[in-house]
């Protein structure tokens, strides 16, 4: 597995994840919320995650059913990641944040239908 580094936009928050293909399976989602976020996503188990700085930085956001955790910087407002609801043992980051990592022309960027997600 490789490490890839990640971090919000004022890099008071940052943090790693291990993947043995960062471009595979990467998403958007189609609930009210990742629609306003407008973010493609990367999930990993929870293992594979590490907050390295800023815990102390983030803010949480739960609604609907309180089962998902979307975590964001205090001072820059930006989304780094969440605990999923549909799988509590992945973590999910906001592939933008990860450090030096640009999303190729020819990705293929999946949809999740949190719209019908009971």
């Amino acid at each position: 597995m490789k490490i890839y580094r990640g971090s919000c936009h004022c890099r008071r928050v940052k943090f790693e994840i291990r993947s043995n293909n960062i471009f595979e399976d990467i998403y958007r989602c189609d609930c009210s919320l990742c629609l306003k976020k407008a973010i493609v996503m990367k999930a990993e188990h929870k293992s594979h995650f590490n907050l390295l700085e800023g815990a102390e930085q983030l803010s949480s956001y739960k609604w609907n059913k309180m089962i998902a955790e979307h975590f964001f910087c205090q001072n820059c407002g930006v989304y780094t990641h969440h605990k999923r609801r549909r799988d509590p043992q992945q973590i999910c980051i906001n592939f933008a944040c990860l450090d030096d990592l640009a999303m190729p022309d020819d990705a293929n960027i999946g949809l999740a239908d949190g719209a019908n997600h009971d």
